[in-house]
């Protein structure tokens, strides 16, 4: 959806001024093209948001959206390449968790393309100040953590195992931050963050990002290799006579078990 109208936009602009001027004014158009393709495309993203804010949770046209507009950022802006390995892995219809490692803001970007249902995060509430973004994460359901004030964050985490009760799967960052951004790999994990699973009793489904380490060196300039690793779903029955702590280290284990990239190394 998204894909096409950056293109559209892009050759319409570029074909249609080199009617009025051909020649070598073609590569003109075509540079100012890529300029109206991206404004078009930031304007079509906002108008969208706020149609999509209309609608439920659980709208099948509004994720399919979620997906394009993540698709086309990844693709024709960030200059993301993404693999994924393992994804007939993903329940489909299960309460469901996703933990991923944390190492770029275009981590939910990259997830939103792998996990296809409908789905959200869990951004700290500084971000969600900021006005179009604000509106765009309440309209895709995300749950904002509050770190200096675990009241309204065990509030929104109320509200958050509703949604997960009723088929909506959130992905979560274990990390609490894009910390130590030098590796892709977890080096330590919050147990709070595996409240949101243990309250609805979901499934919870750990991924590995391997190469988001490397976007802040690369993008938009330079393509970035990204594979992500879909792991075997872990049923609540599995870890629910677990603690949180305990939770966190198996999950972060398995997560960095899926580190292609530094496992060659080594």
């Amino acid at each position: 959806m998204f894909t096409v109208l950056f293109i559209v936009s892009w050759l319409a602009f570029s074909v249609g001024m080199s009617f009025v001027l051909g020649g070598y004014w073609i590569i003109l158009w075509a540079v100012l093209g890529l300029l109206v393709a991206y404004l078009m495309l930031v304007l079509g993203m906002i108008f969208h948001v706020f149609v999509w804010f209309k609608l439920p949770l659980m709208n099948r046209f509004k994720n399919y959206g979620w997906r394009s507009m993540a698709y086309t950022l990844a693709h024709f802006v960030f200059n993301l390449r993404i693999k994924v390995i393992g994804k007939e892995k993903i329940p489909l219809k299960e309460n469901l968790v996703v933990y991923s490692n944390h190492k770029s803001y275009l981590d939910p970007v990259i997830a939103i393309q792998v996990v296809k249902r409908p789905m959200a995060f869990t951004p700290k509430a500084s971000l969600f100040k900021i006005p179009i973004l604000r509106r765009g994460m309440i309209a895709m359901g995300c749950m904002p953590v509050y770190r200096d004030d675990n009241r309204k964050t065990a509030k929104a985490l109320v509200e958050t195992i509703k949604n997960i009760e009723n088929g909506f799967a959130m992905v979560v960052f274990p990390e609490g931050g894009r910390k130590h951004r030098d590796t892709d790999s977890v080096v330590e994990t919050r147990a709070g963050a595996f409240k949101l699973a243990v309250k609805p009793k979901a499934t919870i489904l750990p991924i590995s990002i391997n190469g988001n380490s490397q976007i802040q060196h690369n993008a938009p300039f330079r393509s970035t290799k990204i594979t992500v690793v879909i792991h075997d779903p872990i049923p609540y029955e599995v870890y629910k006579d677990l603690s949180t702590v305990e939770i966190g280290d198996m999950v972060a284990g398995i997560i960095n078990s899926g580190m292609i990239n530094e496992n060659e190394k080594e």
